[in-house]
């Protein structure tokens, strides 16, 4: 099967990764993402979603539609945080796997929220007014690979094995037309992912929104290019017990399959920055002074209340880290 193929199998077949309960946790989990953190994150998503509310003149229902939900984290928090539009918001999680959605209803079931939220698995049908986000999703889903070859550029296919193995075969015509356009600098033996599915789902989030912002987070690269120039097995990585490792085709099902993010394969227009710098203009350095002001104070001598204020203020550095997370691009498109 295509390399793509596999992955979707690997993730979220019968004995995939997911389905088997691979999951996101700062502890315990298989591997971190931002909302797992602490709420900072969320914090900073919910004053968005109240400028957003506000920039597109209070629209009510105001809809907030969150691919790749997982079990409800970041729902459960900028719900406990949104403000001005509080009232008008809805919530759409959104999530493949049936146990998540489950344990997704139930957390917001835990906080009274139910009324205003629904689980689904796959994107709703609009249109709407609203925000469609999207964090480390983009990354998840299955991508097909190609290799550049003496004699032009081959498809990887991976044997249904045991061990699994891979198997070159000639890329169809129009796969390596693109790899052609997206890396046409491409050394023989260079890899480049072609990220079909990610941008289609890119293009039906900004379908479903009448007027609106698509807003995701993701590990990645302004160019193909750049990807291309790097060894492969520092973009196309597994995570398992918060571990890193590179071997895809190793124990299928066991571990999460991720590529880093190439915006130029994705729908045009939409404007880039990096975490850090996103988080810093969404307010992350006033929500943390506090905090950051009692530590300095009380470090010689910590209180409990200090050391809260210190597990805070390791939170946003972990989050706008420029060697971590805080390097992260987001990248959002404004429809309407």
């Amino acid at each position: 099967m295509r390399f793509d193929e596999f992955m979707d199998e690997a993730l979220y077949g019968a004995s995939g990764f997911y389905v088997r309960g691979g999951r996101p946790a700062a502890r315990g989990g298989d591997f971190a993402t931002s909302p797992e953190l602490g709420t900072l994150f969320a914090r900073c998503i919910a004053g968005y979603l109240d400028r957003t509310w506000d920039e597109l003149g209070r629209p009510d229902p105001f809809v907030a539609v969150e691919g790749g939900a997982g079990s409800g984290t970041l729902c459960r928090d900028v719900l406990a945080h949104v403000a001005a539009c509080r009232d008008a918001v809805r919530y759409v999680m959104v999530e493949r796997v049936d146990w998540q959605r489950d344990d997704a209803l139930a957390r917001i079931a835990g906080i009274g929220e139910s009324e205003r939220v629904a689980a689904v698995p796959d994107l709703p049908a609009g249109p709407l007014v609203g925000v469609v986000l999207a964090n480390e999703l983009l990354d998840n889903l299955p991508f097909r690979l190609l290799e550049r070859s003496e004699i032009g550029w081959q498809e990887v296919h991976v044997e249904r094995a045991d061990p699994a193995m891979e198997v070159l075969r000639d890329a169809p015509a129009d796969a390596a037309a693109m790899a052609e356009a997206m890396a046409p600098d491409a050394a023989s033996g260079a890899r480049v992912p072609l990220l079909l599915k990610a941008a289609v789902w890119v293009r039906r989030a900004l379908r479903l929104l009448e007027r609106g912002r698509l807003l995701t987070f993701d590990y990645g690269v302004r160019r193909t290019a750049d990807l291309v120039a790097r060894p492969t097995s520092e973009w196309l990585r597994t995570y398992r017990s918060q571990r890193r490792g590179h071997d895809p085709l190793g124990a299928p099902g066991t571990a999460d399959i991720t590529c880093d993010v190439a915006f130029d394969q994705l729908p045009p227009g939409a404007t880039l920055s990096t975490q850090a710098e996103w988080l810093a203009a969404a307010g992350i350095d006033s929500m943390t002074a506090d905090a950051r002001a009692l530590w300095q104070r009380s470090r010689s001598k910590p209180t409990a209340e200090a050391l809260a204020a210190r597990t805070l203020v390791d939170e946003a550095a972990a989050l706008t880290d420029r060697d971590g997370m805080g390097a992260f691009w987001v990248g959002e498109w404004r429809v309407g």
